[in-house]
């Protein structure tokens, strides 16, 4: 369990977690200057270790919102070393207990009579010790009234961690102080609304604490999962639910991140990666209402291989418009066409206005397939290369979060996790593209489409003359750059040059050692050694340029892809 401080104590060791990570990392990098590259590796190594436990220490001894944040870490096997997501992977099972007593009375003041009168065997060792609540298994004393033959029916209670709610005010107020912080020394507000981002996290952490609200959730996403046997939500029991106790149907399972024991019960894992993707997938882009808190600690299998999800606390909607351009986002990326995806991106607000819509074609090209192919490509390729050229393209690119996407990226970047845990090799692209065009069958129509492109058309009509005025006045001023490929043109002229240079030795030495050969025959013997020596340093000098030209060349023909040029380049 936590240990009690106040809330002064807490907020500022919050503050302390945070800053004393960032420096660590900050300083590395200064040390990098006059240290071995290879030093600076291990040290980086050594370093992502040490402060991951430090963070994950931390937050088992604080408790709250600390483990929800340590949580979503522990699942971004996608963009963190393996190392930081096994140190925080604990934190899914690593939550303290409260002590039963403690929670009984916490329950008992919500329904206002003794446990004992509503459920026949409260078990006191908790099924889960969660970030905000803990869940016991238990019997109900009486039968659900409208559903007969339920005497005894099995059950999940989810009760409300004493005084937790006093703990997320103080860690929110720490993490407003860190995000101030942040926008102050560094240019993150740049590429995301971080003070939106905050709002948007501390409403929905609040609307977390709220377990009526939790029931509705629940009960929306069963709705919308009726149609797929392969889904199991848990049924709510609302005679025994109120705002910080939640009774629920108990279901049986393996945890998903159970790999052995999933391969024990004969569980495909590469078809339930699949299933997972495709709950996934239809919850965003079909249903506009989805679970926003898939870590392993929600997500459990039965043996049959179907999926249990619970904890519905945190969920995201998507409007109808905005989920008709995630559809057609969507259909781009399994179609990989990069330039409708650009197109699309900027539409729904990823992309800032001036930016250079060629190369950011290019670069979410290679961005999309070396993290949305098969999975096994990141962890097989060099991890940082793969963060280099990532923060090369945030950062060098005009791209921005829409506040409104937190949670859906959140959401997208769990799944992306657990499916690369349950299969390496899946393809995103590939395995989503069934759905994605199902979909767009079931929701767009013959007219839809010949609106859209006709829209699509005038659009291009109407823009094309301030466009053509544009570029006219650009000429005139002598402001319009053109930009062609020069590579060929300029290895050619390389190799011509090389040669040139290698004929110009070849005389100077033909030319020498003739002059030599005289002054030898005319008894000039001082000067002739003098001249065969000249002759000789030329042509070593001829050897080494024919052998240096060779590497280069090759070297040319079979070098890696040069770096997308940065902003201001020519």
């Amino acid at each position: 369990m936590a240990k009690p401080r106040s809330g002064m104590i807490r907020f500022l060791t919050v503050i302390n977690l945070f800053l004393s990570i960032f420096w660590a990392f900050y300083s590395l990098k200064l040390k990098k200057l006059w240290r071995s590259e290879t030093w600076y590796k291990e040290r980086q190594r050594q370093l992502f270790t040490s402060q991951a436990r430090r963070f994950r220490l931390t937050a088992v001894d604080l408790g709250g919102l600390m483990i929800k944040l340590g949580q979503f870490f522990s699942t971004r096997v996608d963009v963190l070393p393996q190392a930081v997501t096994k140190e925080l992977a604990g934190l899914q099972d690593e939550v303290a207990p409260v002590d039963f007593r403690e929670l009984k009375a916490e329950a008992e003041a919500e329904f206002g009579r003794p446990l004992e009168e509503i459920f026949g065997d409260l078990d006191e060792a908790p099924l889960a010790a969660a970030s905000l609540g803990q869940v016991h298994c238990g019997r109900l004393r009486v039968p659900d009234k409208g559903v007969p033959g339920e005497l005894g029916q099995t059950v999940a209670v989810k009760i409300q961690r004493p005084g937790i709610e006093g703990l997320v005010d103080t860690d929110l107020k720490a993490v407003r102080r860190v995000i101030d912080l942040i926008k102050i020394f560094t240019d993150w507000s740049k590429f995301a609304d971080l003070d939106v981002i905050y709002s948007e996290f501390s409403d929905t952490v609040h609307e977390e604490l709220d377990y009526i609200h939790e029931g509705h959730n629940a009960e929306t996403i069963a709705a919308n999962s009726a149609g797929n046997p392969e889904v199991i939500i848990p049924r709510i029991f609302w005679e025994y639910t109120t705002r910080r106790v939640l009774t629920l149907e108990f279901e049986q399972g393996l945890k998903i991140t159970d790999y052995s024991g999933l391969e024990q019960a004969g569980v495909d894992r590469r078809q339930l990666a699949r299933r997972l993707l495709q709950i996934c997938v239809k919850q965003i882009l079909a249903d506009g209402f989805f679970h926003a808190d898939l870590h392993p600690g929600n997500l459990f299998v039965t043996p049959a291989g179907k999926i249990i999800l619970i904890d519905f606390g945190m969920v995201g909607v998507i409007s109808r418009p905005l989920r008709e351009n995630l559809v057609q986002l969507a259909q781009a990326m399994v179609q990989r066409d990069f330039d409708q995806v650009t197109t699309l991106l900027k539409k729904v607000g990823f992309i800032r206005r001036g930016a250079d819509v060629g190369l950011l074609v290019q670069a979410i090209g290679v961005f999309m397939e070396q993290f949305l192919g098969k999975g096994d490509d990141l962890f097989s390729g060099n991890l940082g290369e793969i963060l280099e050229n990532m923060e090369s393209l945030l950062y060098e690119q005009p791209f921005q979060i829409p506040a409104n996407f937190t949670f859906l990226g959140k959401a997208l970047g769990t799944v992306y996790g657990l499916c690369v845990g349950l299969d390496p090799t899946i393809n995103f692209l590939d395995e989503a593209r069934p759905y994605v065009n199902e979909f767009t069958r079931e929701n767009v129509k013959l007219w839809d489409i010949v609106k859209q492109k006709a829209t699509a058309i005038g659009m291009s009509l109407i823009e094309l003359p301030p466009l053509t005025e544009r570029v006219l006045r650009k000429a005139e001023r002598g402001d319009l750059q053109i930009k062609v490929s020069l590579q060929e043109l300029e290895n050619t002229i390389t190799v011509n040059t090389r040669s040139i240079n290698r004929l110009a030795w070849v005389l100077a030495f033909g030319f020498t050692l003739g002059t030599s050969a005289y002054l030898l025959v005319n008894n000039l013997a001082i000067e002739a050694r003098c001249g065969f020596a000249a002759s000789g340093v030329l042509l070593l000098a001829i050897f080494l340029s024919s052998g240096t030209g060779q590497g280069q060349q090759h070297r040319r023909i079979h070098r890696h892809p040069p770096p997308l040029p940065r902003r201001g380049e020519d």
